[in-house]
């Protein structure tokens, strides 16, 4: 796996036009949120995301980032579970490459 350009660039300065991406408003909340408060070396988790944007539907917030079509632009990989434990990435909650990508993005982040 090469991941070696984003290790160096730690900040992305993009203009992301997610209306075509994110149809419904509660989801481009959810990713505005993210992409603006979120930044390298963070992390957060679903409940957190939810107090911030005045909703308990975690679940809702869950299938907007399982959603993401491009989650190293967005970055989904930093929301983690509430327990610590890293939680799913890209509809996937065990084994496969793209929790092992998840893993990898987080130890690159912050460890």
């Amino acid at each position: 796996m090469r991941i070696d350009l984003y290790k160096v660039s730690k900040e992305m300065n993009l203009i992301l036009n997610i209306e075509h991406k994110f149809k419904s408003p509660f989801s481009r909340k959810v990713i505005e949120w993210i992409l603006h408060n979120i930044s390298y070396g963070k992390t957060t988790n679903y409940s957190e995301i939810g107090k911030h944007l005045n909703s308990k539907a975690y679940r809702a917030i869950g299938n907007v980032l399982r959603s993401n079509p491009i989650p190293l632009i967005i970055p989904c990989h930093r929301i983690i579970k509430k327990n610590g434990q890293i939680g799913g990435f890209m509809g996937k909650e065990r084994d496969g490459w793209q929790m092992e990508l998840k893993r990898k993005l987080l130890q690159i982040e912050i460890y």
